[in-house]
């Protein structure tokens, strides 16, 4: 009887693991995202986000990696960190004055190197009571793990809504459960 139940228990144990592999195979071998993993690369959205807009350098650097290539909505290409520190200390959209970005609709997706993300963004001036868009568009976004925990690998940013762009810019963007 004991032996019975100890034959059952391993051979239930087998199974588990033999599903658990098979699933693994047929993501093509990608682990899923943990609820902190998520947390952690939107966190990255906010860290961007108010690092420009209190004028917070390391805040804002600390959200991309080391070999960090970011290109604008202007099609303006910034690569490694210390390039990125470049473009925040130019203040190109008048950042630290009375504008706010703002990112919204953030899908975060588990890729073979890491994660990738598609998020709407707002700039809003702040200036008046009544708060006005000055540019809205969307980032398409690829994270990886470091020793210091997730960073953006690479943010493409494209502004207003274009399908010509979008099927153009996104390609192997797609976000399907």
């Amino acid at each position: 009887m004991r032996n019975s139940r100890i034959v059952i228990t391993i051979t239930l144990i087998a199974i588990v693991a033999a599903v658990s592999w098979v699933s693994t195979q047929n993501r093509g071998g990608v682990l899923p995202l943990t609820g902190t993993d998520i947390a952690e690369i939107e966190r990255l959205y906010a860290r961007y986000n108010q690092g420009l807009d209190f004028q917070d350098e390391e805040l804002y650097l600390s959200a991309w990696a080391d070999d960090a290539v970011f290109t604008t909505g202007g099609g303006e290409v910034w690569s490694g960190r210390e390039r990125i520190r470049e473009r925040f200390r130019q203040k190109p959209g008048g950042e630290g004055t009375t504008i706010t970005h703002n990112n919204t609709s953030i899908l975060i997706e588990p890729t073979q190197d890491g994660a990738k993300g598609r998020g709407y963004w707002i700039v809003l001036d702040t200036s008046e009571p009544q708060p006005k868009v000055l540019v809205h568009g969307h980032y398409f976004d690829t994270f990886k793990r470091t020793s210091e925990g997730w960073r953006i690998n690479t943010r493409g940013s494209m502004r207003g809504w274009s399908q010509t762009r979008w099927d153009t810019e996104s390609k192997g963007q797609s976000f399907v459960p």
